[in-house]
């Protein structure tokens, strides 16, 4: 067992987009200023939280892992790190990420943290193997850093807090979709019924265009709304443009997994444009 073994079983990748979400929605919601230790409490309890939850998942998913090419040499399937080993360390970030959040912030920020938790490591671990709607019942759980951070900032659940949610929910469909597409293969071979499986590609994309123009919307919304400013909605408007520009393209049946994996790197783009916009809208006006 490596450190590096550690860190990569906890899915860094996510653990750190999730964090950056955090970190934007704590940063837009501290009008009257940064609060450091709710900061603090805010973004490293969620940090420990979510890799946590990460750590748990993979293990619970070793079945479907050990089918799936991109996954089958993770350390949850080939025993690098003991199951047992496991448990206790997703534990102890567990416990250290709720104590940060519950000492440092407030009990709300907290309730959301368990939620998410919760809902990612069990409702969505059996919806994704039973419905193609997994992705959409996923997409809670995904949804709330951002709101756990504005929450974790202001103490209160208003409108703002609702776009937050809504933006970060609408986000994710066309960035998973677009995994579903070009891991198409790989999903068949775990048996797994996502929506470009269940329903086909058609379907797929639909549905890909109307999370993305949703999008759009709800980051205009918030900038109309609840004062994000205009040149967050200036940007977050241009960059879903940008992101919609494949999703609307003529190719998705002569170059499936090319325009697929186009809207999956532009989504990353969008996320990381978001969580900074988020983060200067007071100082960008």
């Amino acid at each position: 067992m490596r450190l590096k073994d550690f860190i990569l079983v906890a899915k860094p990748g996510i653990v750190v987009g999730n964090t950056l979400a955090v970190l934007g929605g704590f940063l837009y919601g501290s009008v009257d200023g940064v609060h450091f230790t709710a900061l603090v409490g805010a973004v490293f309890g969620a940090l420990l939280i979510i890799a946590a939850s990460c750590v748990l998942n993979n293990y619970l998913d070793r079945d479907i892992d050990r089918r799936m090419h991109r996954t089958a040499k993770r350390a949850s399937v080939t025993g690098i790190i003991p199951y047992r080993i496991a448990l206790y360390y997703a534990a102890a970030m567990y416990l250290l990420g709720f104590g940060l959040m519950l000492w440092l912030t407030n009990i709300p920020t907290a309730a959301i943290g368990l939620t998410g938790a919760v809902l990612y490591t069990s409702v969505y671990y059996h919806a994704k193997r039973r419905t193609y709607w997994g992705t959409f019942v996923g997409a809670f759980p995904g949804a709330t850093p951002p709101l756990a951070g504005y929450v974790a900032a202001t103490g209160r659940l208003d409108r703002a807090a609702l776009l937050l949610f809504i933006i970060m929910f609408v986000w994710q469909m066309p960035h998973f979709y677009a995994v579903g597409i070009f891991r198409m293969e790989d999903y068949k071979r775990a048996n797994l019924p996502i929506l470009p499986l269940a329903k086909g590609l058609s379907r797929t994309v639909w549905e890909m265009r109307f999370y993305g123009l949703l999008f759009i919307v709800a980051c205009f919304l918030l900038a109309r709304w609840e004062k994000a400013g205009f040149m967050f909605g200036l940007a977050m408007i241009t960059m879903g443009l940008y992101w919609l520009q494949p999703m609307f393209s003529p190719n998705w049946r002569r170059a499936t997994e090319a325009t697929a994996q186009l809207v999956f790197k532009r989504s990353l783009q969008v996320l990381i444009a978001l969580c900074f916009f988020l983060a200067m809208s007071h100082v960008l006006l």
